[in-house]
């Protein structure tokens, strides 16, 4: 751990703007928009599950099955079961 800690403030110390990033998607990581202005999407409009960018990566846009308002954002989902896990752990899935 402290060796991490040490090459961390080493590239930062030389200016480099890229430290090591985790493979594994994340909200922070995905670059599908996966929160809308809040009230913005509906049923039957197109989007990113928030759950399924998570799991998935990036997946293409599907037909929103239901939403969520969470911390003044709209999230969108393909199913109620993906619904059910962002309300489960939101901060897994909400963006950052």
């Amino acid at each position: 751990m402290k060796r991490i800690l040490i090459a961390t403030l080493a590239l930062l110390a030389i200016g480099c703007s890229q430290a090591p990033t985790s493979t594994a998607a994340s909200p922070a990581t995905a670059t599908a928009q996966t929160a809308y202005d809040l009230g913005s999407k509906k049923k039957g409009d197109k989007g990113h599950c928030a759950v399924c960018v998570v799991k998935e990566g990036k997946p293409a846009e599907e037909t929103v099955a239901e939403t969520l308002d969470y911390q003044g954002k709209t999230y969108v989902f393909c199913n109620e079961k993906e619904k059910a896990e962002f309300i489960s752990e939101p901060a897994r899935f909400a963006a950052q």
